[in-house]
């Protein structure tokens, strides 16, 4: 399965477009807060300006950026011929690429750490330590909820062998729905925690939140794992049982002069027979 791994690792850095869209996340970041040091600038407008580019920007992007990398063309033939290359089963090519997407997405994750603490020091932020813990505990959380979120949307890319659906999932779950509760008293509301159940950043989310209260909640912890199990299990099950569809046989043509004439027509079966 390393060769696998590995595969998957490779074919996904060296796409351009990953490339891309990774450097454009991480250039803006710096854009965004060299506007915000334009302004009256200390270590809480830093805080607040960090915490909300990397709500609204970092955490939807950098997951969509991903899965639009892992998409190729025939993703499904593809998929399968790569794992019979590798001679590997159907459960170690989906988790192959979990782990890899995983990897790709821990490692964008420190990058941004590494990026806000640096910027902080360039910029004179005078950002304390308790400030730096709670961005980095803010990034370590959010990276939980974009793996947990990532299993689920390579779901829907093996079910359906099209980007649009696992975008607009991870678009919805890292985004929209956070988005919709913040600063909204729903979310001390029973609708925010029966959602939470099904919703993998909106349980992360309350999970931050209670950490900053030095309260780990059991059953949130619970529930985040069998939001990252029972996706992975339905993961492998639809890519088992996905097949390669044969290609269409086109019918053969016989030339008869300057004409192609198909050689099941009426007309040329009566000849031969005639003939015959």
């Amino acid at each position: 399965m390393t060769g696998l791994i590995n595969e998957d690792l490779l074919s996904i850095v060296k796409k351009k477009r990953f490339i891309i869209l990774t450097a454009l996340v991480y250039i803006g970041l710096i854009i965004f807060m060299i506007g915000e040091k334009s302004e009256y600038f200390n270590d809480l407008t830093f805080f607040f300006a960090v915490n909300k580019y990397i709500f609204y920007v970092f955490d939807p992007l950098i997951g969509i950026t991903l899965i639009i990398s892992v998409y190729r063309k025939k993703f499904t033939k593809n998929s399968i011929l790569q794992v019979e290359a590798h001679n590997a089963k159907r459960a170690e090519g989906v988790i192959s690429r979990i782990i890899s997407g995983s990897v790709i997405l821990i490692a964008c994750y420190l990058i941004m750490a590494l990026l806000v603490i640096i910027l902080g020091l360039f910029l004179g932020a005078h950002i304390n330590a308790g400030q730096t813990g709670l961005l980095m505990l803010r990034l370590a959380v959010d990276c939980l909820a974009g793996v947990a979120v990532y299993i689920t949307a390579l779901f829907w890319l093996y079910l359906f062998a099209f980007p649009i659906v696992p975008v607009l999932v991870y678009g919805i779950e890292m985004l929209a729905l956070p988005a919709y509760f913040l600063g909204s008293d729903a979310v001390l509301s029973d609708i925010f925690k029966y959602l939470s159940w099904f919703f993998v950043k909106l349980n992360t989310d309350y999970i931050y939140t209670n950490l900053l209260f030095s309260d780990l909640h059991i059953i949130a912890v619970f529930i985040f794992l069998l939001q990252v199990v029972i996706p992975l299990l339905f993961t492998l099950l639809v890519f088992k049982l996905k097949k390669i569809r044969p290609d269409k046989v086109k019918k053969k043509k016989v030339k008869t002069g300057e004409q192609e004439t198909d050689p099941s027509s009426p007309d040329i079966m009566a000849a031969t027979s005639s003939k015959i």
